[in-house]
Formats: C-alpha cells, structure tokens, sequence
C-alpha cells in the first residue's frame, strides 16, 4: 500500500514539474483568465452599479413656456444623465456633432400652454432600438421625470373641476395657470421620496464579487480540458504504455495524474480568488471554511471531468473540439458569464445540469449573500455526486493504448 502510494506520488511530482516548466499553460491557467475577469468586471460594472451608469440625452425644446423650461431643468438634476440641447432634426435622427445617441426627447411648443390650460399634451421620444443598455436606463429615468410632471396636468384639470363647481363663473383660464404653477413649484421639493438603504446583511456589490467566480470556473474547466489533452498525448506517443511495463499499477498512474491535475486546479482557482481580493477588493464571504469546501469540490468535479473528456475523445484534437463546445455551452447555461437571476426560469432549471451552476450557487452564496458553511453543504454534495459519476465513468472508459 505505502508503495503504491509511494509510486503514486512520483507520477504526480513528475507531471507538475512538467507543468510548472510549461509556459504555454500558465498562460491559459492564470494570465488569460486574470485579464478576462479584469477587463469584464471594469467594463461591466455600469450594469452591476447602475448609479455610476451615465448617458446623454438630446433635448430638442420648442416650447418657451415655464413648465417647458421646468422640465428641462428637472432632467438636468440627474447626476446620470446629461441634457445636450440639439435642434428637432438632430433630435429626429440622434446625431449631433458627428456623434450618435440613444435616445432624444422633443417638446412642443404648446406643451405650457395646454398643461396650464388643463388639456393633455403629448412628448415626442425617438429611440435608438439597437440600444440595449444606455436607451433603456435613460428611458425609465425619462418615464420617471414624465410622470411627476403628468401629475402637473392632473392636479390642473382637478384644480379647474373644483372651482368651477364653487364659482361657475371663474376664468377656466386663470385657474388653471394658478393651478399649473403651483403644482409646477411643488416638483423642486417632492412631498413623498423614496429612501433607497441596503438590506440588513447584505453588502455593496463589487463587480469582481461576480465576475471572478463566473470566469475561474470557466477557465478552470479549460485547465482541465488541457490535462485531457496531455493524457491523450502521451497515450498517443506510448508513454502510458511502456509504464504499464514497469511495477506500477494503473491505479498508481492514474492516481498520480490525477492528483497533479486536482493539485494544479485547486492552486489556479486559489490564485485567482487571492488575486481578486487582495488587488481589487472581492469579498471572499463570511466563512472561509466553506469556501475552502467549495473550491475543493470545483477542483474535483472539474478534475473528474477532465478523465471523461480524455476518456471519450480518441484523440487529442477530439478532446479539444469537445472541450471547447461542451465548455462554453456549460459556461453560458451555467452562469459564469453572466448571473443565474437574470434568465428566464427554463434557462435557469437548464443550467443546472452543469458543473458550473452548482459551483457558482454555492461560492456566489457565500460571497454575495452572506451564506455560512451550513448553507453550501447541498451544492458541495451535488458537485462531489457529480464528480464521482464523472470519476466511475471515466475510469472504467479509458484506454491506456489505442485500439
């Protein structure tokens, strides 16, 4: 036994030293995916953070009336949004000055006097349709604005209604001008605002909190989809064959190989998760034992996969083609690019065959929602289930010569 595990070791050693000399997979391992996570995480923490998301909006303004300039001043109160004057013809075609924009708003020029007259009056919007982050902020930050100003025109028709039931000789005219600029006065101090606060345990989102576990997973599951690659290789160059030889058992060869794999994943995941905490602040959770137990379980999951894949393929290339598709397809169903919550529920239920959504559950968890040891326990069971079935058929698949 102590032999066996002897021999084990050694095979082990020798496959990390060939990894560690590899350049070629360390970029793959952790400069490729350390770039990758960096560059989403800054790019998208707009959509992650939407107050720190800023656009412009073009405002085309034909009416020369108070209530006219009141909305154009309520916009620019926005610390998000920028109010660029434009004329109708650059509102209309969202170009101005060489550059093109999202979305433009145009006034009428009788939007004050019907407001104050207490008719309905309507706002011109074109939008870009291809806009599919900075067109929808500004248009519900637009709706917004809108409706508070809606609420001008309702208390005029209300205010022109009532006196006229008490005094049916009163100037429609005149109160409805009285009515439309006290209800306009009323928009700089609102009677009822909404006072946004974090929920009790919860935290501040940092995109990295994201966007790390998402990618590590993914480029992990790469790492080990190299490691197939590898076993392939030297099963097609006869190495595994001429080890057969020699007085070491299969079990030996396999355990060793696939310890170094466990080994190298277990350290690239690490790494990563270091790297994004110590350099840019992610939060690694309130229990550090239980993401220990879920980096565990990743790597082994991960790691059994990577014997299935070389078990399945017939050759290196094969392992690569496979890899790559079954890859990216577990990555966009399982959550690492983007999160979970944000598909519909079939996509949702649909993820979660792959080892990527149970992975990500359980470390989001911990690091997103304050989750303890206790509460990842079902996802690390699922990943350890996963594992092994992947591990049994695996090794009863494999071939140490081709046939």
């Amino acid at each position: 036994m102590m032999a066996s595990l002897r021999k084990l070791r050694y095979v082990a050693a020798k496959d990390l030293l060939i990894i560690a000399k590899d350049r070629g997979s360390w970029m793959t391992l952790l400069v490729t995916p350390l770039v990758v996570i960096v560059v989403t995480s800054f790019a998208l923490a707009p959509v992650y953070r939407g107050g720190s998301l800023h656009a412009t909006l073009l405002v085309t303004n034909n009416d020369r009336g108070s209530i006219g300039r009141s909305l154009v001043d309520t916009l620019k109160t926005n610390a998000n949004m920028s109010v660029q004057p434009a004329s109708e013809a650059e509102s209309q075609t969202l170009k101005r000055g060489g550059s093109t924009y999202a979305l433009s708003l145009v006034i009428p020029a009788d939007f004050s006097s019907r407001v104050m007259a207490g008719q309905s009056s309507a706002l011109t919007v074109y939008e870009d349709p291809n806009s599919t982050t900075s067109g929808p902020f500004l248009k519900g930050m637009l709706n917004g604005t809108v409706n508070r100003f809606s609420a001008v025109e309702v208390a005029t028709r209300v205010a022109v209604a009532e006196a006229q039931k008490a005094n049916p000789a009163a100037s429609t005219a005149a109160v409805a001008g009285n009515a439309s600029a006290a209800a306009t006065a009323q928009m700089a101090d609102q009677p009822i605002k909404t006072d946004v606060r974090t929920a009790s345990g919860l935290k501040t989102l940092n995109t990295f909190d994201i966007q790390t576990p998402g990618f590590a997973v993914m480029f992990l599951l790469f790492g080990v989809m190299i490691g197939a690659e590898g076993l392939l290789e030297e099963r097609d160059k006869g190495t595994l064959g001429r080890l057969l030889v020699a007085p070491i058992s299969k079990t030996s060869i396999m355990g060793g190989k696939l310890a170094a794999q466990f080994a190298v994943s277990i350290s690239q995941i690490t790494l990563l998760f270091a790297i994004g905490h110590f350099a840019f602040g992610m939060d690694l959770g309130n229990s550090l034992l239980g993401l220990a137990l879920m980096v565990t379980m990743t790597a082994f999951t991960a790691t059994t996969f990577g014997l299935l894949l070389a078990a399945i393929a017939r050759t290196r290339r094969q392992a690569s083609a496979i890899g790559i598709l079954t890859i990216l397809l577990m990555s966009a169903l399982g959550g690492s690019w983007w999160p979970l919550d944000i598909v519909p529920d079939f996509m949702q239920k649909l993820g979660h065959i792959t080892i990527n959504a149970w992975a990500l559950d359980g470390i989001r968890g911990l690091i997103l929602h304050g989750e303890g040891f206790s509460d990842i326990l079902p996802q690390a069971g699922v990943l350890f289930i996963y594992g092994s079935v992947c591990f049994i058929i695996g090794i009863k698949m494999f071939r140490f010569r081709n046939a």
